[in-house]
């Protein structure tokens, strides 16, 4: 037993030994390497300030401000956050592939007598200045240097294109600040009228100049557009001179309210930028300069009414239904929504069998108004001789009801519940003419 004991021992001594020397340590040793071949031996999420200067151009310096990067010179304004976080990466990783002694040669071979770029770092406590020289004989890297260093390293050129961008490149572009999912209220306003769109139970909804469901795809691409929309040029740091831009009176503006907040951020447009084709001079209040956007912004905003309207006439997820009935003429048609499926229960000789979906109630779902009636009829009054009544009875309980019908050379579709009646194409009316044996 004392010998087991022995041999268990060593054979946990060596054990210990290849974890705490072959595993930790090589963690150890490859962390030393690693920071070895680093260029600047800084923690990237250290690093608090970045100075760049470039001959015959004004400095640029970015500020980290909380969790987030700001621009302090030659201006003040909020910084790209995308170009920051490339650039403190790139400053973080930047490893050596090469290194020269600068005796006998000079800096005049490196390109670093009058470099063409210089970088201040700021991270901490420490504080570097980098160098960077001309291109080696590869053309994908740089000399640089460290101050107070003689060495001369070689490394990627990636951190010179990272650093090496125009001051518009370190601004922050986004001319509205939004957390779409949070958004609850949008008003548009343009000339005199105003839309107003609200969210309720994570729909939109219209709520001015008329109340009733809205177009969600509509919704959500004025959100893309609003969401993505970026400055192409910043025209004017200050706005003294609205009049000149067309925004002291603007005759399109949109803004939006988040969950919460009782504050609305506002996008005012003004006159078309005519040193730009399709572009047009922009404002956020909240800010003072003037911008130029892209025309797609405007044309999101100056979309007819009809085109935020719900142009659904049935309105349902097929998962919320328990049953479907259809009428035409004398046939009647009734399916089950089970597993997924629909189920015949009418025609009794077709009782079990499966309607195929895409020939059952995709072309249902899909019938979209044309054109909605100014003075829908009062709810419950019958079109003159519907050919298609659909009755549709949901998992909750509740019922709706639709009817279809062909009036001269106008294809109508009334939703009986609310009365909304209008136009729908012959190609639609055409499809939902069902024959049970064309379903299943």
């Amino acid at each position: 037993m004392k010998k087991i004991g022995i041999l268990f021992a060593a054979f946990l001594a060596l054990v210990l030994w290849v974890y705490f020397y072959e595993i930790e340590g090589e963690k150890t040793r490859q962390a030393v390497k690693e920071r070895e071949q680093s260029l600047l031996r800084l923690e990237q999420d250290q690093i608090s300030s970045v100075r760049m200067d470039r001959p015959g151009q004004d400095p640029i310096l970015l500020e980290k401000i909380g969790e987030g990067w700001a621009l302090k010179a030659p201006l003040e304004a909020p910084a790209d956050k995308t170009s920051v976080d490339s650039l403190v990466r790139d400053l973080g990783t930047a490893r050596i592939d090469r290194t020269f002694e600068e005796v006998g040669a000079g800096p005049e071979e490196y390109g670093l007598a009058e470099p063409r770029l210089k970088l201040t770092v700021e991270a901490g406590d420490e504080s570097k200045i980098l160098s960077v020289g001309s291109d080696d004989f590869t053309g994908s890297k740089v000399y640089v240097q460290v101050a107070g260093e003689t060495q001369v390293h070689v490394v990627s050129d990636q951190l010179f294109t990272t650093a090496d961008k125009k001051l518009m490149d370190w601004r922050d572009k986004k001319v509205v600040s939004m957390e779409r999912d949070k958004i609850a209220a949008i008003e548009i306003f343009r000339a005199t009228e105003k839309l107003r769109l609200k969210q309720e139970d994570g729909k939109w909804m219209l709520e001015s100049p008329l109340r009733e469901a809205a177009d969600q795809s509509a919704v959500n691409g004025l959100l893309s557009s609003l969401e993505f929309a970026e400055a192409k040029r910043y025209v004017s740091e200050e706005s003294d001179d609205l009049g000149g831009f067309g925004l002291d009176k603007p005759q399109l503006s949109i803004r939006f309210q988040q969950e919460g907040q009782e504050d609305w951020e506002t996008l005012d447009l003004g006159n078309e930028f005519e040193e730009a084709e399709d572009q047009y001079l922009a404002r956020n209040p909240a800010r003072s300069p003037v911008f130029s956007i892209g025309k797609e912004v405007r044309d999101e905003l100056v979309q007819d009414l009809w085109e935020f309207r719900d142009k659904d006439v049935i309105d349902i997820d097929q998962d919320e239904i328990a049953a479907v009935v259809v009428k035409l003429g004398d046939q009647e048609i009734h399916a089950r929504r089970e597993d997924y499926k629909w189920i015949l229960e009418k025609p009794e000789e077709r009782k079990g069998k499966e309607a195929l979906a895409y020939k059952f109630w995709y072309p249902m779902d899909d019938i979209k108004f044309e054109s909605i009636d100014a003075d829908s009829v009062e709810a419950g009054t019958d079109l003159p001789q519907p050919q298609v009544r659909v009755r549709i009875e949901l998992k909750d309980g509740s019922i709706r009801n639709f009817q279809f019908a062909h009036e001269g050379n106008r294809y109508v579709a009334r939703k009986m519940e609310s009365g909304r009646t209008g136009a729908i194409s012959k190609e639609a009316f055409e499809k939902i003419q069902f024959k049970v044996d064309e379903i299943v």
